[in-house]
């Protein structure tokens, strides 16, 4: 078990250094809030597309192909969402935040964090089809999470749904992630490749995504005390690293996967909540404070739960 939560922590805890950098950065006067504004526009428009391209375009579709285990976790990640959704919709009383606290609860860390933590995971595994596996499912459900939560977002704008249809879809379309997941479909599927220098500059941008968008969130965080907006917050982290993951369990279970897919699911759906999505709340008019706070919660927690699943896995010999 130990050995599970020094893998853990040493995922995530440059995360929190990060933020805790941003925390001193701000109080410092070092940077400010027109600093976490622009960097968040620069993230959204220019660094999460360019990482989004890359891991799709880089995904080996051809190299191992489940059907029934890509669309489970297809399905399921959708189910959530709008489960979710409505659950948010009907239960909020500040109808303002629901896209913030539903995009907190449901988005998991599957660009940053997932593929190091199943590396980590199964690099060495009987099975070398395990880890490609675990990757492109991943790859998919980075498309589906970016797709669902723009129509959200588009849904909840107010500008757009007084367009009507078109304009929630024109808001999708010109989401620069939307984009990005596009382009990097469109590559995959011709087989296209940039050039070197190209594909050098796309990777560096990808790369600001991390450090740039943590330090954001230390700089952003601000405790209101405990009012609703913190309930919302407690709610989204139990959400985010305790029902997600332990439905999801459940439900593969009776479906009837276990062994290496039981726990790529478990761990695809105990993921902290994703970087990428506190920018887009941030930068798409969502409530930054559910973000930032939910974002630090899950990935300090995270270690902790991340461990302990892994360690039931074990023990019930699911682990393989």
């Amino acid at each position: 078990m130990l050995e599970h939560m020094v893998l853990s922590i040493n995922i995530t805890v440059p995360f929190i250094l990060l933020a805790l950098l941003g925390i001193f950065m701000k109080r410092r006067g070092m940077i400010g809030d027109i600093f976490i504004t622009q960097s968040n526009k620069v993230i959204f428009y220019f660094a999460i597309p360019a990482t989004v391209f890359t891991h799709i375009h880089r995904a080996d579709l051809s190299t191992v192909f489940d059907a029934g285990f890509l669309i489970f976790n297809s399905a399921w990640l959708i189910l959530f969402f709008l489960v979710t959704w409505w659950a948010a919709n009907k239960f909020m009383r500040d109808k303002d935040s629901v896209s913030s606290f539903v995009n907190s609860a449901y988005r998991s860390s599957l660009s940053v964090v997932g593929p190091p933590l199943l590396t980590l995971m199964f690099a060495n595994a009987y099975d070398p089809n395990i880890l490609p596996k675990g990757i492109l499912a991943v790859s998919v459900l980075l498309i589906i999470s970016y797709a669902t939560a723009s129509v959200m977002f588009a849904v909840h704008d107010p500008k757009a749904r007084a367009k009507g249809v078109f304009g929630i879809f024109m808001s999708i379309a010109k989401n620069p992630i939307v984009i990005g997941v596009v382009a990097g479909l469109v590559f995959n599927f011709f087989g296209w490749t940039l050039p070197t220098m190209a594909a050098t500059t796309v990777t560096a941008v990808g790369n600001l995504v991390m450090a740039l968008a943590m330090i954001c969130v230390g700089a952003n965080l601000v405790f209101h005390g405990f009012d609703a907006k913190f309930k919302y917050v407690v709610i989204s982290v139990v959400v985010k690293l305790f029902i997600m993951p332990v439905s999801a369990i459940i439900v593969a279970y009776l479906v009837g996967f276990r062994g290496s897919d039981l726990t790529i699911i478990m761990i695809l759906n105990a993921l902290p909540m994703a970087v990428g999505a506190y920018v887009m709340q941030a930068e798409l008019g969502g409530d930054s404070y559910i973000g930032a706070s939910v974002l630090m919660l899950t990935m300090t927690l995270s270690a902790l739960t991340l461990t302990l699943f892994i360690f039931i896995f074990r023990v019930m010999g699911f682990l393989v």
